[in-house]
């Protein structure tokens, strides 16, 4: 029972955390997901209630490889890759995959919630402005992550408080 705990309580303050810091500063620094990913491998090898490290490490590399390649087209930053391996390796494959799809549904709700909003506020979306100019639509991922308004840890953080209230409901693991 105590490892439940220690793992649900890891896991909840692990994507606060994040969450918060993403909201701040708009970016996910690596002391936030490196040593998170070896503590989530470290606790599923050790811990009696650990799903073990080949479960641990199919999730580090399934949360690696959902953003990998939008972060490669400028569509999603390298922290939000590094967060979801490292909450890969504490959920393992299946939770990460199930918290994946209900964030993706939390981040378009926020993004059609925030363009309604904006549109209804401002009559126009683009209201009397040009659209993006040819040095806007081709700039690299690091001046697009500026322009962001909801960060996708956001969304992560309270999927994943999602999955965790469901594991411990459901009674185990």
């Amino acid at each position: 029972m105590i490892g439940i705990v220690i793992f649900v309580a890891a896991v909840g303050l692990y994507v606060a955390l994040v969450a918060a810091t993403d909201i701040r500063m708009h970016r996910i620094p690596n002391y936030l997901t490196v040593p998170a990913a070896v503590l989530g491998l470290a606790y599923h090898t050790l811990a009696p209630t650990g799903w073990g490290l080949l479960a641990s490490l199919a999730g580090l590399a399934v949360g690696f490889s959902l953003l990998f390649i939008p972060w490669l087209l400028g569509g999603s930053g390298m922290g939000d890759v590094k967060l979801l391996a490292a909450l890969g390796a504490w959920l393992g494959w299946k939770c990460l995959l199930a918290a994946f799809a209900v964030s993706t549904i939390f981040a378009a709700v926020a993004a059609l919630a925030i363009l309604t909003h904006n549109s209804l506020a401002g009559g126009k979306p683009n209201q009397g402005k040009r659209g993006p100019t040819i040095r806007q639509l081709t700039a690299g991922p690091s001046s697009r992550r500026q322009r962001r308004i909801l960060p996708f840890a956001v969304p992560v953080a309270m999927s994943t408080w999602s999955i965790l209230i469901w594991l411990v409901a459901r009674g185990g693991w």
